[in-house]
């Protein structure tokens, strides 16, 4: 058998590839192409309306971005060691933002009690919160080009969470066994996406029936949901937010025969006339997401009907104008109609 030659990995100089965090490195990092390498590392979605310098009362934000259901990334970087400074700047940024809030600080090295700062945000702040340490650095095999890596050593544990949550509201009552069944499932969805490789993550303890997932148009999610109270089920639908989404459904109706030819399965079409939202909906009846068991293979049924949810109706959805708010309607977001 043939000798593999190998190269060598070696650590080039974070200063000789970028000599100022503020004028080189973080100008990097705003880069659509580079923001995405940190952003499939931390597992979130595509942003979109990046600012850099961004003002917070007297101090600027290094980056701030939005998710596409609306959540604020704050992206704070720092040469060398971490120090008390930049965990205060951090602080005050947080404080200037409003909604989920996902806080990204990048820097050479972690401080041991830095990172242990992160893991008690994690452990101890609302679900709406999340925090990440992330450690960069350049890499080079042999005379190759040096390459960014960063490596994640502090973030969030959705489990933990939904296990903090749920000691929070107690272990008697309806509405408590309730959430509780659904933080579980949507906590274990979320290790079965990640074991999976999926592009679709998880990153918040959530107690609803539903969790929702970027489409890359505002306003246009993709929604897996479960059912245990009303009917036995799971689905998977295109669900569309806001006054101005019937053009939308519309749209998508007159190409009905393509999209489902292209899900492989007739798909349930509702207007829903009336109210702030469309649904285009496949249901999985007889399934019970309150029995752990059959998790497994109801979670391998949801990420393969999302897959091609996402590829059937993104790149439609991406190709028609953008909504006509000139009469007063509003893109907003509403409250997820519950058919479940």
């Amino acid at each position: 058998m043939p000798i593999v030659n190998l190269g060598r990995l070696t650590t080039v100089s974070i200063s000789d590839v970028w000599k100022s965090e503020a004028h080189d490195f973080t100008p990097w990092l705003a880069q659509s192409d580079n923001l995405k390498l940190l952003c499939d590392i931390l597992g979130i979605e595509e942003l979109i309306d990046v600012r850099r310098e961004d003002p917070v009362g007297r101090f600027r934000v290094d980056i701030v971005a939005r998710e596409q259901d609306g959540g604020t990334i704050v992206i704070e970087n720092q040469f060398g060691k971490t120090d008390h400074g930049h965990l205060g700047q951090i602080m005050t940024y947080l404080a200037g933002q409003q909604g989920p809030v996902t806080v990204v600080w990048i820097a050479e090295r972690f401080n041991e009690e830095h990172r242990a700062v992160i893991d008690w945000l994690n452990a101890n702040t609302d679900d709406e919160y999340a925090f990440f340490a992330v450690e960069v650095e350049v890499l080079r095999i042999g005379s190759s080009e040096p390459a960014p890596w960063f490596n994640v050593v502090a973030k969030p544990n959705i489990w933990s969470r939904t296990v903090r949550v749920r000691s929070a509201e107690g272990e008697g009552g309806e509405l408590a066994t309730r959430h509780q069944q659904r933080m579980a499932y949507w906590a274990a969805f979320s290790e079965y996406l990640q074991a999976n490789n999926s592009e679709f993550r998880i990153r918040r303890a959530c107690k609803d029936h539903w969790f929702e997932f970027p489409t890359g148009r505002s306003g246009s999610v993709i929604s897996a949901t479960i059912s245990v109270e009303r009917y036995k089920r799971i689905g998977v639908e295109l669900y569309n937010h806001g006054d101005v989404t019937k053009g939308i459904f519309d749209r998508l109706l007159a190409q009905k025969p393509e999209i489902e030819a292209e899900i492989g399965t007739p798909l349930e079409w509702q207007r829903l006339d009336g109210k702030k939202a469309t649904r285009i909906a496949l249901f999985k009846t007889g399934e019970d997401p309150s029995d752990p068991e059959e998790w497994p293979r109801q979670h391998a049924w949801m990420m393969a009907q999302m897959v091609r949810f996402k590829r059937t109706f993104s790149p439609r959805l991406l190709a028609m104008p953008a909504p006509d708010l000139s009469n007063g309607a509003k893109a907003e977001i509403s409250e997820h109609e519950d058919i479940i």
